[in-house]
């Protein structure tokens, strides 16, 4: 076990705070819910940032540089999937319901604002040679788009939470099934990115995503096999519990 003091997966670049922290979780506003599990999912995918952040410069090894690089390029194919999501389903059910054309524009803005850095970053994890992995040039590459990044991730949380004067149900609706297409991506690589970043202590704790016991276990013992190397890299295990990372100074 590594040092209470070694770096985790919460920085460098800040986590969101849970909408809806403190209230009755069965009777949210429609609006909160919809903000809430979006933190979620973003928290989700800036701990898995952080992790690749923070372990990059201490990865050495032939088999352990070939399984960040894969962690990373699954890292940079989950962003890209949910924000392709967001613009051709979410987003425009939105402007539909609320009757406001442009009102996530800012947010589509955003998503091509750090575009450019994120296809650099995603080139290099899925073009470089073993042999030529350099962590250093990979934390510069996170660096060019990882606040623009975060901003996005975080301003996204209170364009939601500002739909509270719109139809509700209608919206939760839409999200879901939003939710439900971003759910249909491959189960050998989705599923375990998306658990192994969770965390159910974060604030006051909650599980995310609320799942079925035994489909956790399924993700563990099945789904994680194809890449089981790659998972090292994941800040928390399948049942969102926080671990150590593997390659730190305090580690290394």
């Amino acid at each position: 076990m590594g040092s209470s003091k070694a770096p985790w997966a919460d920085a460098p670049f800040a986590l969101i705070s849970s909408p809806g922290r403190g209230e009755n979780l069965q009777k949210l506003d429609d609006a909160v819910f919809i903000a809430r599990d979006m933190a979620n999912a973003h928290n989700g995918m800036l701990r898995a940032l952080n992790s690749i952040y923070q372990q990059c410069i201490f990865v050495k090894e032939p088999k352990d540089v070939k399984d960040l690089l894969l962690y990373a390029t699954f890292w940079c194919d989950w962003i890209h999937e949910h924000h392709t999501g967001e613009e051709t389903f979410l987003f425009p059910q939105i402007e539909e319901i609320t009757g406001v054309k442009g009102l996530m524009e800012v947010n589509v803005a955003q998503h091509h604002a750090f575009m450019e850095g994120l296809e650099a970053f995603h080139k290099y994890a899925k073009e470089t040679k073993v042999e030529e992995y350099d962590g250093l040039k990979l934390k510069l590459l996170i660096d060019r788009f990882g606040g623009k990044l975060t901003k996005h991730l975080t301003e996204e949380i209170g364009t939601l939470l500002g739909l509270k004067t719109y139809d509700g149900p209608a919206l939760k609706k839409a999200y879901l099934k939003f939710d439900g297409e971003m759910r249909k991506g491959e189960k050998s690589i989705l599923y375990p990115i998306v658990f192994g970043s969770s965390d159910n202590s974060y604030e006051e704790g909650f599980e995310w995503p609320e799942v079925p016991g035994p489909i956790r276990a399924l993700v563990h013992y099945w789904f994680e096999r194809k890449y089981q190397g790659v998972w090292r890299f994941c800040p928390s295990t399948t049942w969102g519990e926080r671990r150590p990372l593997m390659f730190t100074e305090k580690q290394s």
